[in-house]
């Protein structure tokens, strides 16, 4: 691995045993993840975003399996690079991994806390597990990390419980709680999903603090390219499980070459439309069941450029557009140096 980057992701493939029948679910996911880099993984729901974050954390159901691939992580501390896939799940290497070195901000704030314990008790224990800190440390550092994502008079919110919180304080309690131990790798999945829109900026600006201030890397997970424009520097679209585009987020927005991203970046209301009574675009159609995966690239159903006999019997080979720019699409075979997918 390269001495900046922390992640690197090679050929995951995540399956589905079914009655017995593996279902592929993700197939094929390569990315990098460098040092105060954000990468944003964007798609519909349903195309395989959560998985793959769960997977980089092991936290896969048990029905969900990692069937090949590589997740290697390279330790900022020792410098030393393992393989998380290759481990078993419930390990002692994993969960020292797990919250202490690699952090996550799960989908849903109102679920993700227990309600029985407070949100100090439930941040110290991160802290008490990892660290090795005493109670009053645990305490003392968990109205650190409140005041730190925002929490109002956080000595007195640090013994409330989970039910005394607003969704958005929820929110920044969970950023507190993946903060606990200053993972160098935040995994961050649809934080500002059911907000509203002035708790989402400010999430946001919580959020881009800890890369400008403490240089910690992300993963942000979204469906909302709005928002991948404020915080991200590196872009991969998925879909149906598969990544069909990736490059940083000025390339991506400026020059999309994939069908689909095309037709997301179009459905992005824009100031003025309303001037004109645009309506505003949509994608027909919808993403499909994983028992209905169409062969080829999967998004030929819903594309504009479909080719008969092409799109709907293979999936295309990665196309290197620049040094920067990568898509799997047929339209763009003869645009760049083709690699072997």
């Amino acid at each position: 691995m390269q001495n900046d980057v922390l992640l690197d992701v090679r050929d995951l493939h995540i399956t589905l045993d079914f009655d017995g029948e593996d279902i592929p679910v993700v197939q094929g996911i390569d990315f990098k993840l460098s040092a105060g880099k954000v990468l944003a993984l964007v798609g519909e729901s349903g195309c395989g975003k959560s998985l793959t974050s769960q997977a980089l954390l092991r936290l896969l159901p048990r029905e969900l399996r990692i069937s090949s691939g590589q997740i290697n992580f390279r330790d900022p501390d020792t410098q030393s690079t393992v393989d998380l896939a290759s481990m078993p799940a419930e390990c002692k290497a994993i969960r020292n991994i797990r919250g202490n070195h690699i952090a996550m901000i799960f989908q849903e704030p109102m679920s993700s806390f227990s309600l029985l314990h407070t949100i100090g008790n439930q941040i110290g224990e991160v802290i008490r597990l990892h660290l090795k800190a005493t109670k009053a440390e645990a305490r003392a550092l968990s109205i650190d990390l409140l005041d730190k994502v925002g929490i109002p008079d956080p000595a007195r919110a640090v013994d409330q419980f989970p039910y005394e919180f607003s969704g958005g304080m929820r929110q920044r309690g969970m950023i507190a709680k993946a903060l606990a131990c200053n993972p160098s790798v935040l995994i961050a999945d649809e934080p500002t999903t059911a907000l509203d829109v002035t708790i989402q900026a400010q999430i946001l600006e919580i959020m881009r603090r800890l890369k400008a201030d403490d240089g910690m890397s992300m993963i942000f997970i979204t469906h909302d390219l709005g928002v991948v424009a404020q915080i991200a520097d590196d872009v991969a679209i998925m879909y149906m499980g598969k990544i069909v585009e990736k490059g940083p987020v000025g390339e991506i927005f400026k020059n999309p070459q994939h069908p689909y991203t095309v037709r997301l970046l179009s459905a992005i209301p824009r100031l003025g439309d309303l001037s004109a009574r645009r309506q505003l675009a949509s994608i027909r159609g919808s993403v499909p069941s994983l028992f209905e995966r169409p062969p080829g690239c999967a998004f030929h159903p819903r594309c504009d450029s479909f080719k008969p006999g092409l799109c709907d019997d293979q999936f295309p080979p990665l196309t290197q557009l620049s040094p920067i720019h990568e898509v799997h699409c047929f339209l763009y075979q003869t645009a760049g140096e083709e690699v072997a997918s």
